[in-house]
């Protein structure tokens, strides 16, 4: 007969773990930006007006694109937290949030791929847990 371990066991796995601190990590970071950039918007939309004389926007416009944004991150870094508890429906939380970031990363002209590579290599490797997903 074999002896009970006391180890407790792992219902998730390491590298899930590792992916799970990075995205949270990640996601709030930029969804704090986001949020100040939406309380300061008055000073962002003069710095933005100031460094690019071609184009003049609006505080409205500058104030609901950092809204939006500081939504969508939200939303990911939630869906990462129902994500570690095992569930489906985080990922797709995750998911829907992180395909709209990177969609409208990729038709917004000067904004790094970088950005939209994480957000996508995220997506994917979340992925391959689907299945333990309950």
């Amino acid at each position: 007969m074999k002896a009970p371990s006391p180890l407790p066991t792992r219902k998730r796995p390491f590298f899930f773990e590792l992916l799970c601190v990075f995205g949270l990590v990640y996601f709030l970071i930029y969804a704090l930006l986001f949020i100040a950039g939406f309380f300061y918007s008055g000073w962002v939309t003069d710095a933005i007006n100031l460094y690019t004389p071609v184009s003049q926007y609006s505080k409205t416009g500058v104030m609901l694109f950092m809204g939006f944004s500081s939504v969508l991150f939200i939303l990911a870094f939630s869906g990462i937290i129902v994500m570690l508890k095992m569930r489906k429906y985080g990922y797709y939380i995750f998911g829907v949030s992180s395909l709209i970031l990177a969609s409208f990363q990729l038709f917004r002209p000067g904004i790094s791929f970088i950005g939209t590579g994480i957000i996508f290599g995220m997506l994917i490797l979340f992925g391959l847990y689907f299945r333990r997903f309950r």
